[in-house]
């Protein structure tokens, strides 16, 4: 009994060093890699001449140095260059001379997060300096962060063993490195070039080095974070992605990483994301220029020419009447124009990625007709756009106290649902999309993903199926405006569910 009782209270003081680190740094042990945080705190106890958990643990919520101590035990930093290289000649050879046939003065930015030990921003700065030469110091701005401060240190100082080199090409390994100790080679001046920081990605800012990033690599760091954590962080770095910009996740991490914010796409069999609005955006427009002068005068269609991207008029439109909201005449401006004018305006200052403005004329026709639901459902779709999630299940409350059956506020509840990590509640929005649209291709798909991952093979490929029958049957532009405003690329979906399929039928 008194050993039982001892297990129950190691188990407590356990319970209690999880909880910390996955709310200050998202970290999360299953039961397999419990043994290394149980030993990682019973050596800093020994260390520290400390003889119970309680106060190893409150000293860890009040000591910053103590707790990077402890972290630098638990972080697993196996990596080296050249790791997974279709990546990095993708970038090198085909994107990154692409953003530089449009980049006239500005260094294209590329972030390695969760960089460990630097192999990854190093081996870029390498294959950088092979390819344009002298002029890399000046085109790139490269920089690498880890939540590991003695990772980074030795990031810095460059130096390496023959474990890091096992992949890189030795004609490489002898022209940047030179040999400084048995079995040692540090990195010449070019590591210079590459910018490093000590970062928790959990963290609700992230420090200058890594804002408005060209480019991010975030390869292999999110298997280490529960659900919820990881998309989290996906969220907030696509929100510092520039537009147009490049996501790259690991080759396994790929499709638990596709939750709508960024574009998934493939090229030379190497899956990324893309930051790039303007595709659905542009296939959105195509239609409605097919649209009859009737349909046209339906809510969100658009009603001028565009030029430029933005429809005449619109941005200017749209302005006036914020600032005149912002005056507080909202009454007269609304009042002066119909609500679905407005709203095509506000749509367009989404389009054109003016959030705040869009959401003030929002707001200004809500209040003259509360009863707009595309009104509604556009101010949910910007929300969710900006990971403001509670904002955005509030705005779908509010569509459904006036339309009790509207199926886009289902989808965007199960959507945030989702990205809370709330997997129950989820299920259930979108089987109520089901209920209320049984074609509803995005529920199914979404249903299925949340079955896959709970290992329901059998479940979740019949979700897979009925979402891929309905995508194939269909118009791919019309299914990727189908559930306005949320925008999605059909094509993109297809490729998914038939991955999927194909591996539930070989596993």
């Amino acid at each position: 009994m008194l050993d039982r009782r001892k297990s129950m209270k190691a188990d407590r003081d356990l319970d209690r060093f999880k909880e910390l680190l996955l709310s200050s740094c998202g970290m999360f042990f299953t039961n397999e890699r419990e043994l290394t945080l149980s030993s990682a705190v019973t050596q800093r106890m020994s260390q520290r001449g400390i003889d119970t958990a309680e106060l190893y643990h409150s000293l860890l919520t009040t000591d910053q140095d103590e707790f990077r101590r402890f972290i630098e035990l638990l972080t697993v930093n196996e990596t080296y260059f050249s790791r997974e290289n279709d990546h990095l000649k993708l970038l090198v050879d085909k994107i990154i001379p692409e953003i530089l046939s449009q980049r006239e003065t500005r260094p294209v930015r590329i972030v390695s997060a969760g960089c460990s030990t630097g192999e990854e921003p190093y081996s870029i700065a390498m294959m950088l300096a092979e390819r344009f030469g002298e002029d890399s110091g000046r085109l790139f701005y490269i920089a690498g962060t880890d939540i590991d401060s003695s990772v980074i240190a030795r990031a810095k100082q460059g130096i390496y063993g023959k474990g890091s080199f096992r992949s890189m090409d030795k004609a490489i390994q002898d022209r940047y490195f030179k040999m400084c100790g048995p079995g040692a080679y540090q990195l010449g001046d070019i590591r210079h070039q590459v910018h490093f920081e000590v970062v928790n990605l959990k963290d609700a800012l992230y420090p200058a080095i890594m804002q408005q990033p060209d480019i991010i690599l975030y390869r292999n760091v999110s298997i280490y974070f529960p659900p919820q954590v990881q998309r989290e962080i996906f969220g907030r770095l696509a929100l510092i992605l520039n537009e147009g910009g490049y996501l790259f996740v690991g080759a396994t991490e790929t499709l638990q990483h596709n939750i709508g914010l960024l574009t998934l796409m493939n090229r030379d069999s190497v899956f990324f994301y893309r930051k790039i609005p303007g595709v659905i955006i542009e296939e959105r427009r195509s239609a409605k220029r097919n649209l009859s002068p009737r349909e046209q005068s339906k809510p969100g269609s658009s009603r001028q020419t565009n030029y430029g991207g933005v429809p005449a008029g619109a941005v200017q439109s749209g302005i006036r009447a914020i600032r005149a909201v912002a005056a507080s005449d909202a009454s007269s401006v609304t009042n002066s124009r119909d609500p679905k004018s407005l709203f095509d305006d506000a749509l367009e200052l989404a389009i054109s990625r003016r959030m705040d403005d869009a959401l003030a004329l929002l707001d200004a026709i809500i209040e003259q007709d509360g009863s707009f639901i595309k009104a509604h459902s556009l101010k949910g779709s910007i929300f969710m756009s900006a990971s403001r999630f509670q904002e955005a299940v509030a705005v779908c409350n509010a569509i459904l106290s006036h339309d009790p059956l509207c199926l886009e506020a289902y989808l965007m509840l199960g959507v945030t649902a989702r990205h809370s990590g709330d997997d129950d509640d989820a299920q259930r929005r979108f089987r109520e999309a089901i209920y209320l649209k049984s074609s509803c291709w995005l529920a199914h798909f979404y249903l299925a993903e949340i079955l896959f991952g709970q290992g329901d093979k059998n479940r979740a490929r019949t979700g897979y199926e009925a979402a891929l029958r309905v995508l194939e049957n269909g118009s791919s532009l019309e299914l990727s405006r189908e559930y306005f405003p949320l925008s999605y690329n059909a094509e993109q979906y297809m490729a998914i569910c038939r991955h999927k399929l194909s591996l539930l039928k070989n596993g």
